[in-house]
């Protein structure tokens, strides 16, 4: 016989879950979650997206009553389970996270977190893989064994990808009489101290743990090139033909050449984890580029291509002056902007979550990231980066000798 539950009792059952995997025995549970009480985490997270891959309908095993339990029915996955285990296994995540010392995300208590720009750190997402229950009795009065199978993933809200993910095993079984919602409790928490327990998860919690500073211990020379014969008032033309457009999966921003290789500066966050993009360049033609190396945590990337520019761009050594003359040049709003000049001041050398920033009221806007900020003489300082939203004037870049650093280049 069939059971198709309705919400109440789809919930009750589906609680009763008792959880045991395929090699996974109810002695056998994962080690123990680790607190981070004493370790002064700040970073949040959410339960943010749960998916099912068991089919409607598909059997996740059986329900015995009566006497010695012997009347047993199949049990069959449905939208009314579904909707329950989402209920509490966000419930036991929460539970969990507060009882190890991990900080609330404030936002789920406001409908307008989203619209104000407050994310967690990370977004926890829940994919369930398998769940068997093999349950006798009533819904205040049950026992039984159970296994669940999911995968967790969690996305960094910094970085813009998947930071984090593991597949979890849990199991619970009980002979003594229990509750169905205590029960499944402890099968959800079951599997989650899998999580928990687990020190690469606790360390993405700690400050800098969600992206790693990139090392190249292989040094790539950089020539350096000369200054352009009249400066930016009369040859900024010269240097057009050595910034470029890059299309990417996240969307487009804006590169230059360095050097004789064919290698092209921009930002990590305009290639993302990209293996290719596509590099425009004034007029139309386009290349396909290589994305080499990249630096999450300064935002650069190097790209390599098979051209060879004309000429090689001129990098400044020496020190910047707040209030001097600055252009940036580069693609707002994508390649039909290419080349696009503007021109302010140096307004301060400032730093800002422990790196480095030059800040300037040269106008850029989206596009630019990734584009050259180059001084009178037309010798690049450094790199676009971000504009301060809903303000004017402020703009941010990433200076040239860092760049180069991080992404191993040396310049000759």
């Amino acid at each position: 016989m069939k059971i198709y539950r309705s919400l109440l009792g789809a919930a009750l059952i589906a609680l009763t879950g008792l959880a045991s995997n395929a090699g996974w025995a109810a002695d056998n549970p994962p080690a123990a979650p680790i607190s981070v009480s004493s370790l002064g985490v700040k970073k949040t997270t959410q339960f943010k997206i749960w998916r099912s891959n068991i089919e409607p309908t598909s059997s996740i095993g059986t329900w015995g009553r009566g006497l010695f339990c012997s009347d047993k029915s199949d049990i069959y996955y449905n939208k009314n389970i579904d909707n329950y285990n989402v209920a509490q296994f966000g419930k036991a995540f929460s539970e969990r996270l507060a009882a190890l010392g991990y900080p609330k995300y404030e936002g789920e208590e406001s409908a307008f977190a989203d619209k104000l720009g407050d994310e967690p750190d990370f977004k926890a997402g829940f994919t369930l893989l398998a769940l068997n229950y093999q349950g006798c009795g009533e819904p205040k009065d049950m026992h039984g064994k159970g296994t669940i199978k999911l995968r967790v993933e969690l996305f960094s809200s910094k970085t813009k990808k998947v930071a984090y993910s593991a597949t979890l095993n849990g199991s619970h079984a009980t002979e003594d009489s229990s509750k169905m919602e205590a029960f499944d409790a402890a099968l959800f928490t079951n599997a989650l101290n899998g999580m928990f327990s687990d020190p690469k998860f606790v360390d993405l919690f700690r400050e800098g743990g969600d992206i790693a500073a990139a090392s190249f211990n292989d040094k790539i020379d950089v020539v350096n090139g000369t200054r352009i014969t009249e400066g930016m008032g009369k040859s900024s033309k010269e240097l057009l033909n050595l910034v470029v457009t890059v299309d990417a999966s996240l969307g487009s921003g804006s590169g230059f050449f360095v050097g004789n290789g064919g290698y092209i500066l921009s930002n990590y966050h305009v290639v993302g984890e990209a293996k290719y993009v596509k590099v425009k360049f004034t007029g139309g033609i386009s290349t396909v580029g290589e994305v080499v190396r990249r630096d999450p945590v300064r935002d650069v990337a190097l790209i390599k291509t098979n051209v060879e520019p004309g000429r090689s761009i001129s990098i400044r050594r020496g020190p910047i002056k707040v209030g001097e003359e600055v252009y940036a040049i580069g693609s707002p709003f994508g390649d039909q902007l290419s080349g696009t000049t503007t021109r302010g001041i140096i307004s301060a050398d400032r730093i800002l979550e422990d790196l480095r920033f030059i800040q300037s009221d040269v106008s850029i806007n989206p596009g630019n990231s990734g584009g050259p900020l180059v001084d009178a003489a037309g010798d690049v300082l450094a790199i676009a980066v971000l504009k301060k939203e809903n303000a004017a004037g402020i703009g941010m870049f990433i200076p040239i000798t860092e760049a180069l650093e991080k992404l191993g280049l040396n310049l000759k």
